[in-house]
């Protein structure tokens, strides 16, 4: 079918094959490129809530780091003068 999107071929290696055969379970009858397609979406998925959790855990040990140090620091930035002029 004609169209204007940018195509791309796989070639069937034995990784790619194993993959099939893995979608193949989950969705047996579906042609070869919808299955493609589907382990597309997945590994999207996937990538995705990977990069989530990274940010989630990132976050998670800045505040772990900050409240270690939250002694080291005042209420505002005045009281770390202690009166003296700016």
């Amino acid at each position: 079918m004609p169209t204007t999107l940018l195509r791309t071929q796989v070639t069937h290696t034995p990784t790619v094959a194993h993959a099939l055969e893995t979608a193949r379970e989950r969705w047996p009858g579906e042609s070869d490129s919808k299955l493609l397609l589907h382990l597309v979406e997945l590994g999207e998925h996937a990538l995705r809530a990977d990069q989530r959790k990274q940010a989630d855990d990132r976050l998670a040990e800045l505040d772990r780091i900050s409240a270690r140090y939250a002694h080291a620091f005042t209420e505002s930035p005045s009281g770390a003068r202690d009166g003296r002029p700016e």
